[in-house]
């Protein structure tokens, strides 16, 4: 806990002052006052933010500025996946394995409802009630209520004793729906690897915080500018038929000899330079960005 002290003139020399009550409504709850030699030092209390912990919030906020915001595109985000995990479990739409055609594959004939969508829809209710009830809802109304009215309670929210640990499960409960009602290889690509873990970390156009699967949290453009910046710096000297396989092993881009030399002779690829004997030195960063647009793998 931090305090800063403000002075000011002692409020009993200054003939101007609102009455004893209305001074008393306008002082915030979470400041405290002490007179000393004819000054009065008013002390504002801080707390670190309870998800970052970066930033020193003023009571009665538990979450800094940026992190509220997190907290705004979040309930944003999980609302528009709670409406599409409700389609799947009433089957009105399903991700099912490239190829099968929408034939069935064998087996026992299929529930009415998807179980496994409808329990998970129960139990992030159930999380998005006890969390409401830490902002004084004493009643447990349906997810698509808490969910409609989230931008009202926003401030509510963010104020809460556990902000910080209900932010996390928001998160958390977002990375748990989307296998459900996304298909990962179409909108998500690899942007680097976890600092605290080493996996890759795959993100979609417009995401901006993601969990690892090691519970570290995630900043998308934070780590898409430093993979950016370290792809900027390597350089690797092959032929073009040496990249093309390159890029096969070791991303499962499809892209032929004939057109990685298309790119050099077009001047596509600036950065990269002749060597000798069909040899170039190329900017990784150029050929992974045109070869993930041309790519013949699923994107």
């Amino acid at each position: 806990m931090t305090e800063f002290s403000v002075k000011t003139l002692n409020p009993t020399k200054d003939k101007t002052k609102p009455s004893t009550n209305r001074r008393r409504a306008r002082s915030p709850k979470h400041h405290h006052s002490r007179n000393v030699e004819g000054f009065n030092i008013m002390f504002i209390t801080t707390e670190p933010c309870q998800y970052c912990g970066s930033r020193q919030v003023e009571a009665p906020w538990t979450l800094c500025r940026d992190c509220r915001r997190v907290y705004a595109k979040t309930l944003h985000r999980l609302r528009r996946d709670m409406m599409l995990l409700q389609q799947v479990s009433r089957h009105a739409y399903k991700l099912g394995e490239p190829g099968a055609g929408g034939k069935p594959q064998g087996g026992a004939a299929p529930a009415p409802i998807n179980l496994h969508a409808q329990d998970m829809l129960d139990q992030i209710e159930d999380g998005l009630q006890d969390m409401w009830n830490e902002t004084g809802v004493e009643s447990r109304p349906r997810w698509q209520t808490l969910l409609r009215d989230s931008p009202r309670r926003l401030p509510d929210l963010c104020r809460a004793s556990r902000s910080g640990h209900w932010l996390t499960w928001l998160i958390h409960t977002c990375e748990r729906i989307e296998p459900l009602v996304d298909r990962r290889p179409r909108t998500r690509r690899i942007i680097g690897v976890c600092p605290e873990c080493g996996r890759e970390v795959m993100a979609a156009k417009g995401e901006s915080l993601l969990l690892c699967k090691c519970g570290n949290p995630i900043n998308v453009a934070e780590l898409r500018e430093q993979s950016r910046d370290k792809a900027e710096a390597i350089h690797l000297t092959k032929t073009p038929a040496g990249m093309s396989q390159w890029l096969r092993e070791n991303y499962g881009y499809e892209v032929s000899r004939k057109q990685i030399s298309n790119w050099l002779n077009r001047g596509k690829l600036p950065s990269s330079k002749p060597v000798d004997d069909g040899y170039w030195e190329f900017n990784i960063r150029e050929i992974l960005a045109l070869a993930m647009g041309s790519s013949g793998r699923p994107a």
